[in-house]
């Protein structure tokens, strides 16, 4: 490019400079106030301006962030939506039809007042694909010691009658190798009262094929974790 067109080139960028400050400058000059009262005029206009466009920001900014702005628009949605909803839990006492035997062990035990659900989930489809049939066509689902462990893990400010264990010091925490889930009932593991040393391993007298054979329930461990619910001073009595 030679020097010639680049000046060229500057020379025309001036000159829309120069008419484009011409024309602002005469834009000002045809709408600025030539009396105070027409000042005070036009600065109340723009700060009212500036007021509405920012009072309809923050309306817009609300609205897009709000969580109700579905129901404050359209209030039938959220009914409609929940009413289309398909129920998950059965009705109460659906559970007695086929589990009379577990309900009234459940009923006349701590657990009495507690729904099959609370422990089990929901049960609408196992009870509507079973009822009739006495034949579970959809399994429900086995309580895990996580499950008791909610509610009987021991904590300040739950209620001094909710029996309350701390894992680790009560016997194996694993709570359905020992409860009846239904009742909560168990029976305290008996204490060795006989000496230990130089006697072989447990399970030499208390295996399946001992003198002194073990219960049948009674989980498979190993060898030294016996103690951790047969000592002296485990259980209730013995937790801190």
């Amino acid at each position: 490019m030679s020097p010639g067109t680049v000046t060229a080139a500057f020379g025309a960028v001036g000159r829309d400079a120069r008419r484009l400050a011409a024309a602002i400058v005469g834009f000002w000059r045809s709408v600025r106030p030539t009396t105070r009262h027409g000042a005070v005029l036009g600065v109340v206009l723009v700060l009212g301006g500036a007021g509405v466009l920012a009072a309809a920001f923050f309306v817009g900014a609300a609205m897009a962030w709000s969580p109700y702005i579905e129901s404050s628009i359209h209030p039938d949605a959220n009914p409609r939506a929940l009413a289309a909803l398909q129920p998950a839990y059965a009705d109460t006492g659906s559970c007695t039809e086929c589990h009379a035997p577990e309900a009234a062990k459940a009923a006349a035990a701590g657990h009495a007042g507690i729904g099959c659900e609370s422990c089990h989930g929901p049960l609408r489809l196992h009870v509507d694909s079973s009822r009739g049939t006495y034949v579970a066509t959809r399994e429900i689902v086995a309580p895990t010691d996580e499950l008791c462990l909610r509610c009987h893990t021991s904590t300040v400010g739950r209620p001094e009658g909710l029996r309350q264990v701390t894992p680790a010091d009560h016997y194996a925490p694993v709570c359905l190798q020992c409860h009846d889930p239904h009742t909560a009932i168990s029976r305290r593991p008996p204490e060795v009262l006989h000496p230990l040393a130089k006697l072989p391993l447990c399970a030499t007298c208390h295996g399946p094929e001992g003198f002194k054979a073990r219960n049948q329930r009674h989980p498979v461990v190993p060898e030294d974790r016996c103690l951790d619910c047969h000592a002296t001073g485990r259980g209730p009595e013995g937790v801190r």
